[in-house]
């Protein structure tokens, strides 16, 4: 087993969580989650997007070639 597995594991058992049963899941803890993915899709494409803009920055321009 890697190590986020076995983290993930310690966590459920911790926190008491049973992924197999639904019944105790709420609305508001549906929205959390989904709001933070969201927060976190938002920083990784705010990282490639600055990245990439970096990488388009040091292109360097060809000269211009006159008649």
């Amino acid at each position: 087993m890697s190590d986020l597995s076995l983290l993930f594991d310690y966590l459920c058992a911790r926190f008491h969580l049973d992924l197999t049963d639904d019944r105790g899941l709420t609305t508001t803890e549906i929205a959390v989650v989904t709001f933070m993915l969201v927060g976190a899709a938002i920083v990784v494409l705010g990282i490639i997007y600055t990245a990439a803009k970096t990488n388009a920055e040091s292109i360097p321009t060809p000269p211009a070639v006159g008649p």
